[in-house]
């Protein structure tokens, strides 16, 4: 496919003139397009809109929202170009985000840039980080928290969705409170995201940013309510007085949990597998670029993350890990992580990143818990 700025045929432009009743602005041509089919990406975006149920107001902002999409289109593009350059797999695609300008799903991520907790407990003592080398050499090349199981029900629950809040911190360090508290109770648990994002926030509303240590410290101390009984609500947390938990029956007690932090200033990343593979999934923070919005499959080990002048966080859950074989037969290790970006990102709203470069910090600010 051949890419071009501007200088479309004249027919190419009044093509793209048909296709909206409102009239189109300068610059919503300043966009890459397939010069010998300029119909094509629009019916790509058609078929976006089926796909996804989207509704638009009305003309205009379906423009814009095609305008976002083939930006989104020519981003991919950018992107699948320096995976391969790279020798690379990675795949990215066009997601349910596609219609959104880059400001809009920005919403979802976090400006705030994880803390230094000196009150969390280091699990790597020299005791521990000894016995951990040892036993690193009896882990699994592959291993997959996902498959385990209490009776016939999967202990990890499935991907949930923030929506718009970046409340991911707290879905983040939900995911690993309700994986303690399942293997304590013998039963499978849903906790409540809401609660955390509501109550578990330091300075700022949850749904503006936060640190999943935050919120694991949060429900190490208040305990946790279930998620049947304070329900995620998208546009709960926008105010500092959000938090309802008194109302609420602990399903997680309180001074139950305990914190387990990777030394930020030493980061292992082989004691992550190894308490990985022992039952403790591990809430992360790490930076965001562009290729992370439109991943698809395959291990991503671009780090476009600092390209941006203000850093934009994320949080997640590293619920496996493992080894993949390249085309160019390239060994690539790396991590399975779990999102909160419903299952239309990545593989099923899961994902693989590189493990044991710090790929976008994200081995540099860990931490799990676990009820002995």
């Amino acid at each position: 496919m051949i890419l071009l700025l501007l200088l479309l045929p004249i027919t190419s432009v009044s093509a793209y003139k048909d296709l909206f009743a409102s009239p189109l602005e300068p610059e919503f041509f300043d966009i890459q397009i397939d010069r010998s089919n300029p119909q094509k990406l629009y019916k790509e975006f058609e078929n976006f809109v089926i796909k996804y149920k989207k509704t638009y107001a009305d003309e205009t902002e379906k423009k814009l929202r095609f305008n976002n999409f083939v930006q989104t289109h020519n981003q991919i593009g950018k992107v699948s170009a320096k995976a391969k350059a790279a020798g690379s797999d990675t795949q990215f695609g066009i997601n349910h985000f596609a219609d959104l300008s880059t400001e809009e799903f920005k919403i979802r991520l976090s400006s705030i840039a994880p803390g230094n907790h000196s009150d969390v407990p280091i699990f790597n003592t020299t005791r521990k980080r000894s016995r951990s080398k040892r036993q690193l050499d009896n882990l699994p090349v592959t291993f997959d928290l996902r498959d385990k199981k209490i009776g016939a029900r999967y202990v990890l629950n499935s991907i949930k969705n923030q929506e718009q809040c970046a409340c991911c911190w707290a879905f983040a360090a939900t995911a690993v409170a309700e994986f303690a508290h399942s293997l304590h109770k013998k039963k499978v648990v849903h906790l409540s995201d809401q609660e955390v994002c509501d109550c578990g926030h330091g300075s700022i509303p949850g749904c503006k940013g936060g640190d999943p240590t935050e919120g694991l410290k949060y429900i190490a101390r208040a305990g946790q309510a279930s998620e049947i009984e304070y329900p995620y609500e998208q546009n709960r947390s926008y105010a500092m007085d959000s938090c309802a938990a008194s109302v609420y029956e602990r399903e997680l007690d309180p001074l139950v949990l305990t914190l387990q932090a990777i030394d930020p200033f030493n980061a292992e990343y082989q004691i992550m597998m190894s308490l990985v593979h022992y039952s403790a999934p591990v809430a992360v923070a790490f930076r965001v670029g562009e290729s992370f919005r439109v991943l698809e499959s395959g291990v991503l080990e671009m780090e476009d993350c600092y390209k941006t002048e203000e850093a934009e966080w994320h949080s997640l859950t590293i619920v496996g890990y493992g080894r993949t074989r390249t085309r160019k037969g390239r060994n690539v290790d790396y991590w399975i992580i779990k999102n909160s970006w419903a299952t239309d990102w990545g593989e099923g709203g899961y994902a693989r990143v590189a493990r044991g470069i710090n790929w976008c910090q994200i081995e540099s600010r860990a931490i799990t818990a676990l009820i002995q």
